[in-house]
């Protein structure tokens, strides 16, 4: 059973010794040093958070085959790259490197890339808010066809502008909503910027980066794919074989 009351009293004595050891820092930054040495969830262990997380993986039904390009729907094939009818999404270009790029070979070399529609991916998103005065972060299971997983432990929004704007014909992604004014000047971003993504697979790629604090008396529980952790949890988590996402390993931190 979670002792709440002692995890509270645990944080409180951390938070105070840290602030007074390091005054130049901010509240954040503190609480997040401490966030380090504690688990700070009161709402499931981490032994229940692993068994959710395995349970997920073993209940997730969906079949992933490879198929030949040629048969995929709604993509199309020419000299120039692969592209999707909506002329939305991605498409796969070619690219030729010259022999001066500072690698680790002596000459140039070609290869295909993915260019996201307008550079831009979409939104990596993390809801962070206090429950019984600790820090909790919504984090949901989330499958994705090339995943090794196939569920992998994500932030809380993981979507790009063309789903967010429905061009799927499907419905918007869950939560979106908390993040729909990221342009703004909203001061409950603990972190609102581009990111970059892996320059070797994806031209110029970037997607928006946001950690937003917010009342928990105004977040909810969608289903049983969405979870309150800890960070001490994923960072625990993290050395469970791919179980938890890029993206959130790269949040959970900022």
């Amino acid at each position: 059973m979670i002792d709440k009351d002692k995890i509270k009293i645990d944080f409180s004595k951390r938070l105070s010794l840290l602030k007074a050891e390091l005054p130049e820092l901010t509240i954040y930054e503190v609480e997040k040093l401490v966030e380090h040495t504690m688990c700070t969830n009161i709402k499931i262990d981490l032994a229940d958070l692993t068994s959710w997380s395995e349970k997920k993986n073993k209940d997730f039904k969906i079949a992933v085959e490879e198929i030949p390009l040629k048969s995929l729907n709604k993509w199309k094939f020419t000299d120039e790259n692969i592209s999707h009818e909506s002329g939305r999404f991605f498409e796969i270009l070619g690219l030729r490197i010259s022999d001066n790029s500072g690698r680790e070979i002596n000459e140039g070399w070609d290869q295909p890339i993915v260019k996201e529609h307008n550079f831009d991916g979409g939104v990596l998103a993390l809801i962070r808010t206090y429950i019984n005065d600790l820090p909790h972060y919504l984090v949901q299971a989330r499958f994705e066809p090339g995943n090794y997983g196939p569920i992998q432990i994500s932030p809380t929004l993981q979507a790009t502008f063309s789903n967010l704007n429905q061009e799927h014909g499907g419905r918007k992604p869950h939560y979106h909503e908390f993040f729909d004014d990221f342009d703004t000047k909203n001061e409950n971003y603990i972190f609102n910027e581009w990111l970059s993504e892996d320059g070797g697979k994806f031209y110029k790629k970037r997607n928006r980066g946001l950690v937003k604090q917010v009342e928990y008396k105004d977040t909810y529980l969608v289903d049983d794919n969405f979870v309150w952790v800890s960070l001490y949890q994923i960072k625990k988590l993290m050395n469970s074989n791919s179980l938890i996402n890029p993206h959130l390993a790269r949040l959970i931190f900022l």
